[in-house]
């Protein structure tokens, strides 16, 4: 081997390092928000659940307070 053979191999790399060391950077970061980002949907998946089960026993109270309210309307009579 010449020397010219060994300048383009450490030539290559140290091109190859400094390409690669970015992109397994991105991959780390791409991974962490993707993480995130199931753990936000998982979070809204479950609010939404609570809010419907709350939206439904508000329900049920109305239709209690307007039976009672009935009630107290035929008891006044």
């Amino acid at each position: 081997m010449n020397d010219n053979t060994i300048v383009v191999i450490l030539g290559f790399v140290v091109t190859l390092i400094s390409v690669m060391t970015p992109i397994i950077k991105l991959n780390s970061s791409i991974t962490k928000l993707n993480v995130t980002m199931d753990n936000v949907n998982n979070s809204i998946t479950e609010n939404k659940k609570t809010t419907k089960e709350h939206g439904e026993q508000l329900q049920d109270h109305e239709i209690r307070i307007d039976r009672l309210e009935h009630k107290w309307v035929r008891i006044e009579s």
